[in-house]
């Protein structure tokens, strides 16, 4: 049984915890922006809808998954959602690549979130590598021949990141990181340091709300439906346990500071209007990227000057999924950045 923690807000020293750990930013409604923004977003003639599904682990576990699929497929995705958030986060991305690339899309709800057992308890880093290098293997036998693409969002593109650059490393063929959590300690104040730790080592099972972040321009999208929707969905993690703050701030700073490239080819996307993984922390990975990480020449970036933290869920997403279909296509996309040009574009002004 889940155990029960009561919610504490308006607890001003953990405001900045809030802002750092992503938490729940997602869980109130946006506010109108001032200037109303026209959706540009993509309409299909036909959108299949999500399967249930699961994916056995050699525990015998279980994992809740969803499942896309193509009659005939064409490719293989793999989608990895971020913190709190659970499968049903690719469903705008999976229908466009059902549609635009006969693709088979696969999205499973990570240990500890979604409709798994203990919603909201830190499983460890170490656990959510184990289960995605576990299920890119079953789609590997499970689809021979058809190229595997494994998609990150935010958390999920952290613990893509470093399974793929770390041994044994991932069974895929391309990765795609959205917005990804590369947001360490050493990017962090040294009080949001100390209150992180003194935090999780009195108070590990408090739980924290994102209640408030709104109203500081602190919010993942500027579609107030997909926010309202978050808000009201039973199974996206609206108040979070400290530990859960400090594990999936480790398994951030373990990203940003990797020391070598995942093999693969590797497309980055970020928006410079993301508050959710600003850009400071961004800019250090870059930074470090171009300065003590031999290059691959496999990683192509791509920065939205007008792109927020759901670069899929946002208003105006037809441009990223876009450049995603072009990318897996092996299309030019014209805006494609080298990691040294996006550090230069991160970096500027900060």
């Amino acid at each position: 049984m889940t155990p029960r923690f009561k919610p504490v807000h308006g607890l001003r020293p953990c405001l900045a915890i809030l802002c750092i750990a992503l938490v729940t930013a997602c869980s109130a409604p946006a506010t109108q922006a001032t200037a109303p923004v026209v959706p540009d977003d993509l309409v299909y003639a036909y959108a299949p809808p999500a399967k249930p599904s699961v994916f056995k682990l050699p525990s015998g576990q279980t994992l809740a998954a969803r499942v896309w699929a193509s009659p005939q497929p064409r490719q293989i995705v793999l989608g990895v959602h971020g913190f709190n958030d659970y499968s049903k986060a690719f469903e705008p991305l999976a229908q466009h690549l059902v549609a635009e690339l006969q693709a088979t899309v696969y999205a499973y709800d990570q240990r500890g979130f979604g409709a798994n057992p203990e919603p909201g308890i830190w499983p460890g880093s170490e656990a959510l590598l184990a289960d995605l290098r576990h299920i890119a293997a079953q789609l590997r036998d499970r689809h021979p021949g058809l190229p595997l693409t494994v998609v990150g969002e935010s958390m999920g593109g952290a613990v893509v990141l470093v399974a793929a650059s770390e041994a044994p490393g991932l069974a895929a063929d391309q990765l795609i990181l959205k917005a990804p959590a590369v947001w360490g300690a050493h990017s962090m104040p040294w009080y949001q340091r100390l209150s992180l730790f003194t935090m999780n080592l009195l108070a590990p099972d408090m739980t924290l709300t994102g209640r408030g972040l709104p109203s500081l321009g602190i919010r993942p999208t500027d579609d107030i439906e997909v926010s309202r929707d978050l808000s009201r969905d039973p199974l996206f993690i609206k108040a979070t346990r400290v530990g859960s703050l400090a594990g999936v701030t480790e398994l951030m700073g373990r990203a940003q500071t990797q020391n070598a490239l995942p093999p693969q080819r590797s497309l980055v996307l970020y928006g410079l209007r993301d508050r959710i993984i600003p850009p400071h922390p961004v800019c250090d990975w870059l930074t470090h990227l171009n300065t003590a990480v031999p290059h691959t020449g496999l990683t192509d970036v791509v920065i939205y000057p007008e792109g927020w933290h759901l670069l899929t869920r946002q208003l105006r997403n037809r441009e990223p999924m876009q450049d995603m279909s072009r990318w897996l296509r092996n299309n030019a996309i014209p805006h494609r950045q080298t990691t040294a040009q996006a550090q230069q574009m991160v970096c500027k002004g900060l």
